[in-house]
């Protein structure tokens, strides 16, 4: 079994993996950084230390014009990397059965989608060689 922490996307509602560094922040101040958007949105301070701001919503699809302004982020870490995902709400945390092996962004879980950190850090990758 593995803990999650239950947030929300947009629509999307999902489970994030809890890594050993894990916090919730009312948004703050963003500093934009040069073609980041719309996947990085920037650095911002968390725990006293700037960490990368990440916005799933590019990842998940959701149309701009229906896209819901984000009010918190979460603290994660994405293989190794400290990162700040923006999220609309935080649920709370559950156990769930440890996930199969996909390269799936969103892997379908008895209650519900996990986000797959390791497709988020090669999707970011990705972003930030085009």
């Amino acid at each position: 079994m593995m803990g999650a922490l239950l947030v929300r996307v947009q629509a999307e509602r999902f489970a994030l993996p809890l890594s050993g560094e894990q916090a919730i922040a009312e948004l703050g101040p963003v500093s934009p950084l040069p073609h980041g958007e719309p996947l990085l949105r920037g650095l911002t301070t968390l725990q006293g230390r700037a960490v990368p701001l990440l916005d799933l919503s590019a990842l998940l699809g959701t149309p701009e014009a229906e896209r819901e302004e984000p009010r918190l982020m979460v603290l994660t870490s994405v293989e190794g990397d400290r990162v700040a995902l923006l999220v609309n709400e935080v649920y709370g945390v559950t156990s769930l059965p440890s996930p199969p092996p996909s390269t799936a962004l969103l892997i379908e879980m008895p209650g519900g989608p996990l986000l797959n950190v390791v497709t988020l850090a090669r999707e970011v990758r990705a972003f930030l060689a085009s």
